[in-house]
């Protein structure tokens, strides 16, 4: 028999193996002249397991008097892509079964933004990625340089981060992530906003309308505050507030605030996502 199995990167995935029951099992399972796994004698028989598997094998020992020779391999790597061989010798019967396993990996891209007292600073992160990723900046329409950069390697694959001192709000910053497909990641800084207690307020989030007829959109709106991040409001497809006196608007996601206080003061970023488009806004307001 012939399996095809994908999992995900750094992750835990199961490669099938069903037999006849019969009793005295011995199971093997290979992956070319490597042994993976074995079992005899009603119990794990690991001494002469290759060493690229060792403590991320595991036999589900309850179900195989049921028949049952499936092998769990834990924390994936791209190295353990392959065809797979599992042998089961009962009192009755040998089977055999091929399995074959593709590793699949799921880069991601990401922003973040941190603000210290003595200064703003927004961080590009690329991970996982096949190839090295190349991270450029501009701020309006002008290229500036980048603050900082740390690169490490898990394997073959990728990982990068890129940091940028945010010096002025005039335009917003962009980071660009060069791979195949070109990911755009966005911040805006504004000037700050300022209102009096009682009043109400609409929080601009910095959308733009073509993000609308990307599946997959979601609106997240955040308080910093003195080292305390709250989430405030989300939208999905529908709106959730996660406190009074809030609410999204549904056709440009500007967070609407009643009944302002002074403890309504801080940092408020808007954070719209598609699958290939982020932006960040953040908006600092004073009561």
């Amino acid at each position: 028999e012939q399996e095809t199995v994908t999992g995900l990167f750094s992750k835990d995935c199961i490669l099938p193996c069903l037999f006849p029951p019969g009793g005295d099992e011995v199971i093997y399972w290979k992956k070319g002249d490597k042994y993976v796994h074995s079992y005899y004698f009603q119990m794990d028989q690991l001494e002469s397991q290759n060493l690229e598997y060792r403590h991320r094998t595991h036999l589900f020992h309850e179900n195989i008097p049921g028949g049952n020779a499936s092998l769990k391999l834990s924390n994936l790597t791209l190295t353990d892509e392959g065809l797979y061989s599992c042998y089961v010798g009962t009192q009755q019967t040998k089977t055999e079964v091929e399995v074959t396993l593709h590793v699949k990996v799921s880069s991601y891209y990401a922003l973040e933004y941190k603000k210290t007292n003595k200064e703003r600073m927004l961080k590009c992160y690329a991970c996982l990625t096949h190839s090295a990723p190349r991270i450029s900046w501009v701020q309006g329409n002008k290229s500036i340089q980048e603050t900082g950069q740390k690169e490490t390697r898990d394997g073959v694959l990728y990982s990068v981060r890129s940091d940028q001192n945010i010096i002025n709000t005039v335009d917003p910053y962009y980071c660009y992530i060069n791979l195949s497909d070109e990911e755009v990641l966005q911040l805006s800084v504004s000037d700050q906003l300022s209102n009096v207690e009682g009043s109400s307020i609409a929080i601009p989030c910095g959308y733009h309308s073509e993000t609308a007829v990307s599946e997959g959109l979601s609106v997240v709106w955040t308080l910093h505050r003195n080292a305390v991040i709250s989430v405030l409001a989300s939208f999905n497809g529908t709106s959730h507030s996660y406190r009074p006196r809030l609410q999204i608007n549904q056709s440009d996601f500007s967070l609407i605030m009643d009944n302002l206080t002074a403890s309504d003061s801080g940092e408020y970023l808007c954070n719209v996502s598609t699958p290939h488009y982020t932006t960040l806004t953040v908006r600092t307001l004073e009561v």
